[in-house]
């Protein structure tokens, strides 16, 4: 049975857990971040679209029924599915900042007032790229992502044992937090033993660094990111 180490947030590390067994894997859970909303006020005013890149900007964003009359444009379709439970209807809907934002310059070819419901960790690409063409963007940050101070017990025995197979990175910041707390419980050598496997060449980057072997998913979503590590179990098999 390969064991796969997720640093996800509790939250999301369980779904995870949930859809490695379908692989015949089992989950090592240790949240290197834990998210947490930010109590930002949303300032009233008219906004001609809002934007979310992740669920947490829905989850976290407080009573934000005021914004439903506004058009919602998404990142991911996990985002966009958060933001239909609380009614909304997103429209634009694309699987990176990168790749939204030439839509959303397409659609909104006029000056336009955006309302981004962000985390505070983030890279400014959307915002840079849109006010670049001439919108405003008003954004709040509606939650933060905090590190955590240490790796589980479980995952360290684990890696110290070198029993983990693969480590599944979701974020450049979780990944560095990994490192640093792997370095810190005295386990950064073996860390060579496993694979690693990234959302995307940002995430990876850390990682490939240090000179650890790194997949990069062919899309940047946990769809692609477990079809890749499924592939790359089934290539070590004997």
């Amino acid at each position: 049975m390969n064991l796969v180490l997720v640093l996800r947030a509790a939250k999301d590390a369980a779904r995870t857990a949930g859809k490695l067994q379908a692989l015949d894997c089992v989950a090592v859970i240790s949240p290197v971040l834990e998210f947490a909303a930010t109590d930002a006020s949303i300032p009233c005013g008219e906004y001609d679209a809002v934007i979310v890149t992740s669920a947490k900007g829905v989850e976290f964003a407080g009573d934000a029924r005021q914004l439903r009359a506004a058009p919602l444009h998404a990142v991911g379709e996990k985002t966009a599915e958060a933001a239909r439970a609380l009614g909304f209807h997103p429209d634009i809907v694309a699987g990176n900042a990168e790749a939204i934002l030439p839509p959303l310059l397409e659609r909104y070819q006029r000056p336009a007032n955006f309302l981004y419901l962000a985390g505070r960790d983030r890279q400014p690409v959307l915002e840079v790229g849109l006010r670049a063409a001439g919108h405003e963007v008003q954004t709040v940050e509606v939650y933060e992502a905090r590190a955590a101070q240490a790796l589980t017990t479980e995952a360290v025995s684990a890696i110290a044992a070198r029993r983990v197979t693969a480590v599944l990175h979701y974020s450049r910041r979780s990944a560095e937090i990994f490192l640093q707390l792997a370095q810190a419980a005295g386990v950064a050598d073996m860390l060579r033993d496993m694979t690693h496997v990234a959302l995307s060449e940002h995430v990876a980057e850390p990682l490939r660094r240090l000179g650890l072997e790194t997949l990069v998913a062919a899309k940047p979503d946990e769809e692609h990111l477990l079809s890749l590590l499924s592939t790359q179990l089934r290539t070590k098999t004997p």
